[in-house]
């Protein structure tokens, strides 16, 4: 990522996070096309824009038109559930923070798609909130995620494990290849508040309204203190996230034969 054009959500652990394993994921074995399904504002796509040939889409316009200025690759809007794209066009898909945004059953048909643009020997990056970490029950979760007339909205608060993988198991040519939990307690902790703060202040019904908060007084403090709250972050994780469910649930796919 270009350093003199920060991304905003470069100061956002629930994105740090989700790229640190993303990165762990991919980065490992570039090459290829990789596309960016529900892409938001990019910051996943800039991300992985040094190791693959990317592409993103995203249904919000005014995401996809700042993503485009930023360059983060060939960006289209367009809807989950119906990719624009052939069959077995990518080798690499990244599915993080959407399905919750979906209706029930739209949330299926957007994996099915997926599988089908995804080739054989190719894996797909899936975050979900999870329904089963220790801050599920907090009044703050849901925040700025139940206006039904935003973009930000959630049909459902989460997944449990089982009930993606379920998911997973009903759609051929799909196989988990491994799944994980993050942001265990102080992380999601400092997240909602954050989220809190800013919903005071910021509709927050878009995630192209996140780019209203890159100059306030508040993110410069969060920017100065970020390096040092996202290492001991990671360091909880280490400790903690395969003991306890976190707030993000991870899962890693392959697209088999069938």
């Amino acid at each position: 990522m270009n350093p003199k054009r920060e991304h905003p959500l470069t100061y956002s652990v629930h994105s740090r996070l989700r790229e640190h394993y993303l990165a762990k994921a991919f980065f490992g074995t570039p090459g290829g096309k990789l596309l960016d399904v529900g892409s938001g504002l990019g910051y996943l796509t800039e991300a992985c824009r040094p190791y693959f040939d990317t592409y993103g889409v995203e249904r919000d316009i005014r995401s996809v038109c700042q993503s485009r200025e930023r360059g983060a690759g060939h960006m289209v809007q367009s809807d989950a559930s119906r990719l624009p794209y052939k069959a077995a066009a990518f080798d690499r898909i990244v599915c993080s923070e959407v399905l919750e945004h979906l209706p029930d059953g739209v949330d299926r048909e957007t994996l099915v798609d997926i599988g089908r643009v995804t080739k054989e020997g190719g894996q797909i990056f899936i975050t979900v909130p999870a329904k089963e970490g220790i801050r599920s029950g907090s009044r703050l979760r849901n925040l700025g995620h139940d206006d039904p007339s935003g973009g930000e909205f959630h049909y459902r608060s989460g997944y449990t494990a089982a009930e993606l993988l379920t998911m997973v198991a009903g759609i051929p040519g799909l196989r988990v290849k491994s799944r994980r939990y993050s942001m265990v307690l102080c992380a999601e902790i400092f997240m909602d508040l954050l989220k809190w703060l800013y919903a005071k202040k910021y509709s927050m019904k878009e995630h192209s309204d996140i780019m209203e908060i890159k100059n306030t007084i508040s993110f410069a403090v969060c920017k100065t203190l970020f390096p040092a709250l996202l290492g001991f972050f990671l360091f909880e994780d280490r400790l903690f996230a395969r003991l306890l469910k976190g707030h993000i649930l991870i899962v890693v796919l392959e697209k088999v034969a069938v």
